[in-house]
């Protein structure tokens, strides 16, 4: 029961993510998702750049709460190199690292956020 309620708090907020998405004007790839940009991004108010990492970080949680005890190895899940990367992190450190990130480099506005979190937040030297 308690999946269950965690599942439909996470399927609320990224509903709610989704609906602030595409009010933005996100761009919707044939897979069905918006695209968050960092464009979205710097327009959006902090509200919403929160709602959006809260929406993230409840989804890595959701699904490494399915993967339980038997968690997929890193070749086949993304999911412990997001909680390896994020865990020292606060939503707002979060937040405000991307802020940081697309201040100092705004050519990256163009790419969607999850890109610049996981190369410019989460794995800073992973492209070096």
């Amino acid at each position: 029961m308690r999946m269950m309620s965690r599942y439909l708090g996470a399927l609320a907020i990224c509903a709610l993510i989704a609906g602030t998405a595409l009010s933005a004007g996100a761009a919707m790839p044939s897979q069905g998702f918006p695209v968050i940009t960092g464009e979205h991004w710097v327009n959006a108010t902090p509200e919403e750049r929160l709602a959006f990492i809260a929406g993230l970080t409840t989804m890595i949680e959701l699904e490494k709460e399915v993967q339980g005890d038997m968690p997929q190895p890193p070749q086949k899940s993304l999911i412990p190199s997001w909680v390896k990367g994020l865990s020292q992190l606060t939503l707002k450190d979060i937040v405000a690292a991307l802020d940081g990130v697309f201040a100092k480099k705004p050519e990256l506005k163009a790419k969607p956020v999850v890109e610049v979190l996981w190369y410019e937040v989460a794995f800073p030297d992973s492209r070096k």
